[in-house]
């Protein structure tokens, strides 16, 4: 009997679930933000949907076995229905002591899609801002996303660099980013933008086009001064974990886990063995149309090192790839009609 030891990274369309008051159904392909905008996203991604208390919808995303809100948070209730203050004022952002949220330099026009920016009170809060059955990553959310992503990166302080994994996480093009938003393939479908960002004195930045910042819910010390953070930038791929003030005002990207979402993930790709030494076979999900099928096989920057047509046979096909180096690579087959597309990652050993 074959054992499998990985899963993919991404998920396929399923069916309807309703999870308390949070719903998570098959959302489907496409680029667009929830709220309008266009190529934010992956258009080869199959997304799923979530909804907070006030009733925005947000894409998400399977990242392992992790799940990933696509989009960032825009909620002004706690998951017990307490709202969130929203304070404009500089001077009273700058004694807050307490949860409080904002529009980027108060104009509500850039929650679509940048989302508010919060305090870390409010994404340390036991009420939690995320929608039922999500949570604010903690620090072990975020290794855990990275090293799924790069095997490789630094285990040590400070802020776990360096590794690719940021490259696949942030949204393609200068739309929203700042030249040369560098490395960036989003991969993964997470989709980053940058967000702004307000300052401990209740400062808003200058520019919303630099980085992507969204809180950790762990605190950085014994008391709640300061909160960790995930930071993404246009200048480099990192994945970075640094640290700002607690009264600074950044984004929350809520995470949850498929066993918490009861998630049937029935349909990946099937890659076995994983590790290999560069020969494996790929077993399709059931119901995946077959002929000839189109194959990739990306680097974890992004890069295609691979493609060819492909014939499986009952649903199944063997590849010997002993030319690529040890690494992490991303494979994407697409359906004989070249629509739909399933994706997986190998773990090359040598």
């Amino acid at each position: 009997m074959k054992k499998v030891i990985s899963k993919t990274i991404l998920s396929a369309l399923l069916h309807l679930f309703l999870f308390i008051a949070n719903t998570f159904i098959a959302y489907g392909q496409g680029s667009n933000h929830t709220c309008g905008p266009a190529n934010i996203h992956n258009p080869f991604i199959n997304y799923w949907q979530a909804t907070d208390i006030d009733g925005n919808n947000y894409k998400a995303v399977v990242i392992g076995e992790q799940v990933w809100l696509a989009e960032n948070l825009k909620v002004t209730r706690f998951q017990n229905g307490d709202p969130i203050p929203n304070v404009s004022d500089s001077a009273t952002w700058a004694g807050l002591t307490g949860p409080a949220m904002c529009s980027y330099k108060n104009d509500n026009a850039f929650d679509c899609p940048r989302g508010k920016l919060y305090n870390f009170f409010t994404a340390a809060d036991t009420r939690n801002p995320c929608p039922a059955g999500w949570r604010v990553p903690t620090m072990t959310d975020l290794y855990k996303l990275i090293f799924y992503l790069d095997p490789n990166a630094n285990p040590q302080q400070p802020g776990n660099t360096p590794n690719t994994a940021g490259a696949a996480l942030k949204s393609t093009g200068l739309t929203y980013w700042r030249s040369p938003n560098a490395t960036a393939t989003n991969l993964t479908g997470f989709s980053a933008i940058p967000n702004g960002g307000r300052n401990n004195v209740g400062a808003f930045s200058l520019s919303s086009d630099g980085s992507a910042s969204y809180w950790l819910s762990t605190p950085a010390g014994s008391n709640m001064n300061l909160g960790f953070f995930l930071e993404l930038a246009f200048s480099q791929g990192y994945a970075v974990r640094n640290a700002f003030f607690s009264r600074y005002g950044v984004c929350i990207r809520c995470v949850s886990d498929k066993t918490v979402l009861n998630l049937n993930m029935g349909n990946d790709l099937i890659i076995y063995p994983n590790p290999n030494p560069g020969a494996f076979k790929l077993r399709l999900p059931t119901g995946f149309s077959t002929g000839s099928n189109a194959v990739s096989i990306y680097d974890s920057k992004g890069a295609r090192v691979h493609a060819q047509t492909k014939s499986f046979v009952n649903m199944e096909a063997s590849f010997n790839l002993q030319n690529l180096a040890s690494g992490v690579y991303f494979i994407a087959v697409w359906d004989s009609s070249n629509k739909e597309r399933k994706t997986g990652k190998i773990l090359i050993v040598r």
